[in-house]
């Protein structure tokens, strides 16, 4: 199930919204809906405009991540845009200090540079309302009097103030914000990886309660919120964490399957007559083997009795199954590598082969599984 739309790409990563993002929109109307009075439409005309410079700034901020991670050879999947932020999708985290810093480094110092390129204009423009709609984003409360301002010059302090508040909010050392991340790189020069990804979620889960503590005090939904996810988000990354610990640890040949089904392809082999031989076999992958009993590819039961190839019944296998896709495992790698491999190929198996080619097994998606639900 999709939980994102596409809207287009930008330099070259898929831009998506989370369907959260609806719930925007049922906020943006109902604050704007006054009782008596109907709808205010200056009122959502601001909103919309205050929103759509939030997220600018944090597309522009998750957009540094992905660039900066390209010059390091790691590209990024997509940028999700969410109701309290967004996230940069890399394709494999980076696991050397320098690298993980400088992508972590790269979305706050992009907004520092847009708040840098607005500074000039409020503090040096000579108008007096830059400085009083400032005066006023700071003291919402206070008494300031502004007239005849214009939306761009709002929209100049907003980016500016906007910008500001998200780059030193995400150098918060608190795990998984950009601040963590350099926590967590700096912390694994001297300890594993596991270990500082660990320490770092740990002070990032107590800056989250922290967080939830101010947004408590405050009385602000929002920033609450935000503080729940930075929680939750902690937690989640030494969960994942020590899972590819455990992945890392073991080798494929200690979980390779033996007794695997074999189907051996061959033009007077019928889709019909390749089906009766597999109905009665259990449920679990399937390594095609072609004439000269080399590996072909991957399937299972279910993909060979779909009832999307019953018009294909009598046409021969071997016209049926396309070229050649497989890749194999060393019994000597570690499992971590072989669960990269199968999420990259998208694959329901790989063949495991010794050095002399010699098919030992297959490794499968229940052999990671099975190492991942381990509890040490």
């Amino acid at each position: 199930m999709k939980t994102s739309l596409q809207i287009g790409r930008i330099a070259g990563v898929p831009l998506q919204f989370h369907w959260s993002f609806l719930l925007v929109g049922v906020w943006l109307v109902y604050d704007s809906w006054m009782p008596g009075r109907g709808f205010n439409w200056d009122n959502f005309q601001w909103l919309l405009v205050w929103i759509s410079m939030v997220f600018l700034a944090v597309l522009l901020h998750e957009l540094g991540h992905a660039l900066v991670a390209r010059r390091w050879g790691i590209d990024t999947e997509k940028i999700v845009l969410y109701p309290i932020g967004g996230g940069a999708f890399l394709e494999k985290m980076p696991e050397v200090p320098r690298e993980e810093i400088s992508i972590a480094l790269a979305g706050p110092a992009v907004n520092f540079i847009l708040a840098g390129l607005m500074a000039p204009i409020i503090w040096y423009s000579g108008n007096e309302d830059f400085l009083l709609i400032l005066q006023l984003l700071i003291q919402p409360n206070g008494n300031i009097v502004i007239f005849d301002a214009s939306i761009w010059e709002y929209l100049v302090v907003v980016f500016f103030a906007l910008n500001l508040l998200l780059g030193a909010f995400n150098l918060i050392p608190a795990f998984p914000l950009d601040g963590g991340r350099v926590l967590r790189a700096i912390l694994s020069m001297r300890f594993s990886r596991t270990r500082a990804t660990v320490l770092a979620g740990r002070i990032g889960m107590w800056g989250g309660l922290l967080l939830l503590a101010a947004g408590i005090y405050l009385q602000d939904i929002v920033f609450g919120i935000g503080a729940l996810f930075i929680i939750i988000l902690a937690a989640s990354e030494i969960q994942v964490q020590r899972r590819r610990e455990r992945l890392s640890k073991a080798v494929v040949g200690d979980y390779l399957r033996e007794d695997f089904q074999r189907l051996y392809l061959s033009p007077q082999l019928s889709l019909a007559a390749a089906r009766v031989k597999v109905a009665p076999w259990p449920d679990q992958p399937i390594l095609l083997l072609d004439q000269w009993q080399q590996p072909h590819g991957i399937t299972n039961k279910q993909s060979l009795l779909t009832k999307d190839l019953d018009e294909y019944a009598d046409n021969a296998i071997t016209t049926l199954v396309g070229q050649a896709k497989w890749e194999g495992l060393h019994p000597e790698e570690s499992l971590l590598r072989a669960a990269e491999k199968l999420d990259e190929h998208q694959l329901f198996a790989f063949p495991v082969l010794d050095h002399y080619g010699r098919i030992l097994g297959l490794l499968d998606r229940s052999a990671v599984e099975k190492v991942i639900r381990r509890k040490k």
